[in-house]
Parts: structure tokens; C-alpha cells; sequence
């Protein structure tokens, strides 16, 4: 056989494209007890999580949020979105829902010299609530 005839019958291997996705995630469990001198109860039963992935070098998205087991419903939940613009940085956090539902947007220059060259705007909860 010569050499071409040997290439074609050769097995030949292709490596998928071998993506990293860093994350990381947390759990954490609450039980909070109250013990004042009439009552003594739990308060509040929580299973809560967090975490973070980064879909490409540039973009990061995370999320925190838990159940409240005793209360029957959702904790504090955020979501956070970050964006690597070289020289600049672009943030997104957002509580979507809840009491204290807000959001805040903020795109500036990563140096600290020019600290100054940003610009953010935030939706603040109702201060009546509070």
C-alpha cells in the first residue's frame, strides 16, 4: 500500500470542543427559634441556596433565593448579572419580587483613577414599608 491509501483507512479521532463552565453553588439550611417569655416557637424553617456560573470569561450570572418551609414561601431572592467590558464593567442586580423588590444597573470604568466615569441608577423599595 502506499502512504495515501494508509491515511484513508486510518482511524482518525476528533476531540469534542472541550468547554469549561466554572460555578459554584451552596446550600444552607436556617432554623431560627424565638424563646421570649410567653412563646416559645420556630420562626422560621429556611432551605436556601446560592450561586454563580460563568458562562464565558466575560459574563458572570448568579442567583440567591430559598424556601421558607414554616411560612411557606420564597426568601429574599437576587439575581445578578456582570459583564467584563475590558475597561469597563457592566453590573445588573434584581430582586425580582418581595418586600424589598429593587433592581440596580451600574456600567463605569474599572479604574480607580477614573472612578468618577459611571453611571448607575437603582429603583429603591417603598420606604413605606419600612
Amino acid at each position: 500500500m502506499d502512504n495515501k491509501e494508509s491515511d484513508k483507512n486510518k482511524v482518525k479521532e476528533t476531540k469534542l470542543y472541550q468547554s469549561k463552565i466554572p460555578w459554584t453553588l451552596q446550600l444552607a439550611y436556617t432554623l431560627n427559634y424565638s424563646n421570649n417569655n410567653r412563646e416559645q416557637e420556630i420562626s422560621s424553617n429556611s432551605l436556601m441556596f446560592s450561586g454563580d456560573i460563568e458562562l464565558t470569561p466575560k459574563w458572570n450570572v448568579g442567583v440567591s433565593s430559598g424556601y421558607d418551609i414554616k411560612n411557606q414561601g420564597f426568601t429574599y431572592t437576587q439575581l445578578r448579572f456582570s459583564r467584563d467590558l475590558d475597561s469597563w464593567k457592566l453590573n445588573f442586580n434584581w430582586v425580582p419580587f418581595g418586600e424589598r423588590q429593587t433592581y440596580y444597573f451600574f456600567i463605569g470604568v474599572k479604574s480607580s483613577m477614573l472612578s468618577d466615569l459611571k453611571y448607575d441608577k437603582r429603583q429603591v423599595p417603598d420606604k413605606r414599608l419600612f
